[in-house]
């Protein structure tokens, strides 16, 4: 046992040496994560739709040339080849509060994707901290369990040598190499998720996980609910839905523009005797003014416009009665869960002292192999038990800080 210890320990300061802590690897995956920089790639496309509508007149300037000519039965006081070149100014003096409601509708949906984005890094980075600590969960169970497989062997050994001498039967023999090889299996079997484990939070980090640390989430104490940037999110959009309906309304205004235009003329095969005074530059100014009188789709679009806005207001309520809900239950997880570590702890110290009362009672032979092996089962049982219960706590901890709203950043600087 002396020798299984001095090696678990030279293991560990091996390992610590190249282990990651969770710091390293929430800012590795803030920083390499590939959804998340999508995420943000999406918000800068949501700013330059904005920045295309800032201007709300929508100024324009355009620059054309034409050619034509006529051919066959063309009179005398015709020209037949004429080339134009123009430049044409146009912007809207009015359109309804159409722009100035696109502009609106623009600038809340790129606030809203910058909250969306902050929201899809706290939901990496709690999926970060949940793997982190069930692949520490794994790595604890396979110490445990190799404690056992040690222990295991040695009473092989110890009854297979009693066997060679005929002091107990075979079957004593046999069950305890039984135990030990499903022992072993089961190391075997959480090894592979404990590597899977780590793949997931290398895939999500961008970097190769090889080993992790002890880390263990800072505590912040005395945390109230506050609306998250989903929330915030969701009610930008609500803001965005009702731009929407002001946009599709503009189209029963009066609508108002302002077009100048300049054209340059050149002409040939003309009678320059009988056209003597053909304009080489003439400018037009001209302003219209429109109202649409009837139409038979806008009214359906305000109703389709006014129902979205209103089913997005529905979300809105359910989204904050379930965070306030979800916070509550995280508050409560996290106090039931330090109950379960004090009772767990006192069933390894019970499990402890049982076993070392079964085991010398086994080794003077006043009880059988099965209620060694018992004794021992629940002494693992209880200790990996135990280790998953802090481990699970380091979970809970992260799903009530998050669920109330806090920045996360306020978080990692506490480490």
């Amino acid at each position: 046992m002396r020798l299984y210890k001095n090696s678990i320990l030279v293991l560990l300061l091996i390992s610590t040496l190249d282990a990651s802590s969770l710091k390293e690897i929430i800012q590795s995956t803030l920083k390499n994560n590939e959804n998340l920089k999508a995420s943000v790639i999406d918000s800068r496309a949501k700013e330059k739709a904005y920045n295309s509508v800032e201007n709300t007149h929508n100024p324009t300037l355009s620059a054309g040339i034409s050619h034509s000519r006529l051919d066959i039965d063309t009179r005398a006081i015709q020209v037949k080849d004429t080339l134009m070149g123009s430049l044409k100014l146009g912007i809207d003096i009015y359109d309804g509060g159409k722009s100035s409601a696109i502009k609106r509708q623009k600038s809340y949906e790129y606030q809203a994707s910058k909250l969306d984005t902050i929201t899809t890094q706290k939901e990496t980075i709690l999926q970060i901290v949940t793997l982190f600590f069930q692949t520490k969960t794994a790595i604890d169970s396979i110490e445990v369990f190799k404690e056992k497989g040690i222990t295991l062997k040695a009473q092989y050994q110890r009854m297979k040598t009693k066997y060679d001498i005929k002091m107990v039967t075979i079957d004593e023999v046999l069950k305890l190499r039984s135990e030990y090889e499903t022992n072993q299996y089961t190391i075997e079997e959480i090894k592979y998720q404990k590597e899977e484990l780590l793949e997931t939070l290398s895939l999500l980090s961008g970097r190769k996980i090889k080993s992790i640390d002890d880390s263990v989430l800072p505590n912040v104490k005395n945390l109230t609910l506050r609306d998250s940037e989903h929330i915030e999110s969701l009610n930008l959009s609500l803001k965005a839905l009702d731009e929407n309906v002001k946009i599709v309304e503009s189209a029963k205004n009066i609508q108002v523009r302002l077009e100048d235009s300049l054209n340059v003329y050149n002409y040939s095969d003309y009678n320059e005797k009988l056209l003597m005074d053909l304009p080489e530059t003439q400018n037009q100014l001209n302003i219209s003014l429109t109202y649409r009188l009837f139409d038979t789709t806008t009214k359906h679009q305000i109703e389709v416009a006014k129902l979205a806005k209103l089913a997005s207001n529905e979300r809105v309520i359910f989204a904050k009665n379930q965070e306030k809900s979800t916070f509550n239950l995280a508050k409560k997880k996290l106090i039931t869960q330090q109950l379960k570590i004090n009772s767990l702890k006192s069933a390894v110290e019970m499990g402890e002292s049982v076993y070392k009362l079964v085991k010398i009672k086994y080794q003077n032979g006043t009880v059988d192999n099965i209620t060694y092996l018992d004794a021992l089962s629940k002494r693992t049982f209880n200790k990996a038990l135990y280790r998953q219960a802090l481990n699970n706590y380091e979970i809970a901890k992260a799903n009530y800080y998050f669920s109330s709203g806090i920045d996360y950043k306020r978080v990692l600087k506490r480490w």
